[in-house]
């Protein structure tokens, strides 16, 4: 008898183990503590649209990192009638990073869905750079 609530336990253990594992695995990773973002300095702020169908439209930003051990963080985009403002933020300062005497450029393209664009004039701002494109392009 007590060999068989032996085994019986012994069962029971594992299983629960088992379940435990198995219930952690599945449940949401603890996210980090929110970084302090910085926003990125833009130098030059251009619309490209192409040739094709969909017409392909581009937000092109240019300008220099914060430092040489930054990263793009987090980029967002708000459209509120013909005015488009985006905002573009380097990772958290490293202090740790080595001093940057030159300034690191950057390019991005950020992709702008013109499918169902209204006709207009718009102007975007890219961190406080601003320019203007006509849709659909003439």
């Amino acid at each position: 008898m007590t060999q068989f609530l032996h085994h019986r336990f012994t069962a029971a253990a594992t299983l629960s183990l088992a379940l435990l594992v198995l219930l952690a695995a599945c449940a949401p990773a603890a996210s980090p503590p929110a970084a302090d973002l910085r926003p990125i300095e833009v130098a030059d702020v251009r619309v490209e649209i192409g040739i094709g169908s969909p017409i392909p439209v581009e937000i092109l930003v240019s300008g220099t990192w914060p430092d040489l051990c930054a990263q793009l963080a987090q980029t967002s985009m708000e459209i509120e009638g013909k005015s488009i403002r985006v905002q573009l933020s380097a990772t958290d300062a490293d202090p740790n990073c080595p001093p940057d005497f030159v300034g690191v450029p950057f390019r991005i393209a950020i992709p702008l869905n013109g499918v169902e664009l209204p006709e207009g004039d718009y102007a975007i701002e890219v961190n406080g750079m601003t320019t203007s494109f006509s849709w659909p392009s003439q």
